[in-house]
């Protein structure tokens, strides 16, 4: 009898023991734009990354479009960080936001504070070696 009063005392204080509810991660960081995987499920996107492919194997387009694309977060939003110059002559990093669209109001305040601090850990594309 008391072999089995021990393990019926501990299966009550095990189901007494709420589990404690793990915190919600972000959803910007779970699904950036809405979506699982970005350079597959956001069209202009694709299309960068189709271009970049394309100018790897055959130099298609000279070259603009080799480089790397991270996700980062700017103002509070998830933001594409195309290292490419994509034609410009010259700019070597665009900022595009889910929609596709340039971020081009960029502040040197931002420049030298937040875009300088960007980490570059999560990569979505490189074609460099």
């Amino acid at each position: 009898m008391h072999k089995l009063i021990i393990p019926v005392a501990l299966l009550c204080l095990a189901l007494q023991c709420e589990p404690q509810p793990t915190p919600p991660a972000s959803e910007s960081v779970l699904l950036p734009c809405g979506v699982n995987n970005p350079a597959k499920e956001l069209r202009w996107l694709k299309d960068i990354i189709t271009k970049a492919d394309e100018d790897k194997a055959t130099m298609a387009y000279k070259g603009n479009y080799l480089g790397e694309i991270y996700l980062e977060r700017f103002r509070d939003q998830p933001v594409f960080v195309v290292d490419m110059m994509m034609g410009s002559g010259g700019i070597f990093m665009y900022l595009f936001g889910c929609d596709g669209e340039r971020i081009k109001d960029v502040s040197s305040e931002e420049i030298t504070t937040t875009i300088a601090g960007f980490q570059r850990k999560n990569l979505i594309y490189s074609n460099l070696p």
